[in-house]
């Protein structure tokens, strides 16, 4: 392992190190990342894989929150692969990388079933997930879905402001719709699931 500051780098990552200020964030990268569960999986796992800038100009287009961090940890190296594209193609790809991982839909009973493991071999630690977290998808894959009864669910709607969005968004990530993601809010308020 190569280290700098706190940060852990995995050994194959030493051909692409470079200074740290050498590049920067993107002025325009809309994404607030969760700095602290970065952090976590850098201090847990090590930093696995690269950064990617665009050449002359330094500026990250998908990394933007692992740089923070890195440089949250005292790092003053920072493995970057470099990209030749324009302004706009840099702007093309950092929405596309937020986009897309966005798009991700987890399966649910897969998901569950690594975290289990991986609890019982070692800790939930740098995966971005806690205990309570797996409790809750738990209790989600076990519940027994009343789809026969769809048709007569209330619809609700309610206008938050965008960081209460966004809070919802985080805490329920791993659910696939909108009902899931209002019925694992409930769960991770400590609702049971037995008043239907």
């Amino acid at each position: 392992m190569i280290h700098s500051g706190l940060v852990r780098y995995h050994e194959s990552l030493q051909p692409l190190l470079h200074d740290i200020d050498t590049v920067h964030q993107h002025p325009d990268n809309y994404n607030q990342g969760d700095l602290d569960a970065i952090v976590e999986s850098i201090e847990v796992n090590g930093m696995y894989r690269p950064i990617f800038a665009q050449t002359g100009t330094g500026v990250i287009v998908a990394g933007n929150h692992t740089w923070e961090a890195c440089k949250h940890l005292g790092a003053t190296q920072i493995p970057v692969v470099y990209l030749q594209v324009s302004d706009t193609e840099a702007v093309r790809l950092l929405v596309a990388d937020n986009r897309t991982a966005s798009l991700a839909r987890p399966n649910i009973a897969q998901l569950t079933s690594l975290l289990q493991r991986l609890d019982a071999e070692v800790t939930l630690g740098g995966t971005g997930y806690t205990p309570d977290d797996l409790t809750a998808l738990v209790e989600l894959a076990q519940m027994e879905p009343a789809y026969d009864e769809y048709a007569t669910w209330p619809t609700l709607a309610f206008t938050v402001h965008p960081t209460v969005k966004a809070a919802f968004t985080d805490l329920t990530s791993e659910a696939i719709d909108m009902a899931d993601k209002f019925e694992l809010l409930l769960r991770l308020a400590g609702w049971d699931g037995s008043k239907r």
